[in-house]
């Protein structure tokens, strides 16, 4: 705990302007964790290259975020707490795990710090209106469409089974977005709905399920482990299953495995952005520097920029000002120009779809 609330106070801060990066620094997620805190700093170092925001330096702040109700709940209160100027928050990036989202969004807003999560999250998470929060990205539901818009295109006429939590709420919610698209697109007998209850022996019940059916399609929402031991039982019992899932619910080990262990296969990620023209003349620049914006940085790179150019429109920190120079108008988040209305977006980010075979990786979308 005392390791925690070091990396939450910034001791010894010399900047005026501090803001956080709230994600997991340890386990899993910690590789996603990194992209996202190197992607800011870029930004950070950018502005304060160019003598500051509003002349004022920026300190960029890691908070440990290890995905617990009690310690997401302690990073914010602390934050909130931190009134000083050289201790005070005035961004906060995430949290990237959904913990608490309600009441870690109450927190922030109460202290007058802006969030903005850089990544898609769930609707799932919140059900209160916040319009401190801003969803970059956002939401997950949103980008089933376009899912479902590829799966048609490339896989035409084929039968899917979605395999997921059934206690977990976001993949529930997930899993509800991807049947109300299918009964939308009178598709419904395409669609094969497995739920587990979250043990491996639940989800390999499901799994047999599915292979006890002709589907060609199988989308697997889980843990890492849950999803490992789904692959390799679908290799045992269907080799031509197309085996679908997000890299978010992964680790680097998946990759390869999933090599040895399916034929063919599809990973669902953010769009890398480093091929989109939005993008183009920041990733110019960030090339000249010598850096190759990997996985997730641009999105916390974007997500400082953004934050910079409220600031600069408001020409304050002001928390009430900074929010004011969202609402309505056309924001550039890299994919195309978006509105934001109460921190929600028009569009939300398009998923990037990878077709994984004999080790090589190909954009289909």
């Amino acid at each position: 705990m005392l390791l925690f609330m070091l990396a939450v106070h910034p001791f010894s801060a010399s900047a005026d302007i501090n803001i956080a990066v709230v994600s997991p620094m340890s386990g899993s997620y910690k590789y996603f964790s990194e992209e996202l805190f190197n992607g800011a700093k870029i930004a950070v170092d950018e502005i304060n290259n160019r003598g500051g925001l509003l002349g004022e330096k920026v300190n960029l702040v890691p908070v440990d975020d290890p995905c617990d109700d009690i310690l997401s709940l302690s990073a914010a209160q602390m934050m909130s707490l931190n009134k000083e100027n050289d201790q005070k928050m005035y961004l906060v990036i995430g949290p990237h795990c959904p913990n608490s989202s309600d009441q870690v969004a109450d927190l922030l807003a109460g202290a007058g710090i802006v969030q903005i999560h850089p990544t898609s999250i769930s609707r799932k998470f919140y059900g209160m209106q916040h319009p401190n929060v801003v969803r970059f990205a956002g939401y997950k539901e949103n980008q089933v469409a376009g899912m479902v818009d590829f799966l048609n295109k490339y896989y035409p006429n084929k039968k899917m089974a979605v395999v997921y939590d059934e206690d977990d709420a976001e993949m529930k919610s997930i899993a509800e977005a991807i049947n109300a698209q299918y009964v939308k697109n009178k598709q419904a007998d395409y669609l094969l709905m497995a739920s587990y209850k979250t043990s491996e022996a639940s989800m390999a019940a499901a799994v047999d399920r599915v292979l006890a059916t002709d589907v060609d399609l199988a989308y697997l929402m889980g843990s890492y482990g849950n999803i490992l031991s789904a692959t390799e039982q679908f290799k045992d019992g269907d080799d031509d299953i197309v085996l679908i899932t997000d890299r978010y619910y992964l680790n680097k080990k998946f990759i390869k495995k999933v090599n040895e262990l399916s034929k063919d296969g599809l990973v669902l990620s953010l769009s890398s952005l480093n091929n989109n023209p939005n993008f183009a003349s920041s990733l110019v620049r960030l090339r000249l520097w010598g850096i190759e914006p990997e996985g997730l940085m641009p999105y916390g790179y974007l997500s400082v920029k953004m934050w910079s150019n409220m600031v600069n429109g408001a020409k304050s920190f002001k928390y009430s000002r900074v929010l004011k120079q969202l609402n309505g108008r056309k924001i550039d988040t890299g994919w195309g120009n978006t509105s934001f209305e109460k921190g929600e977006p028009d569009v939300a980010a398009p998923f990037t779809i990878y077709h994984i075979k004999d080790g090589e990786y190909t954009q289909l979308q």
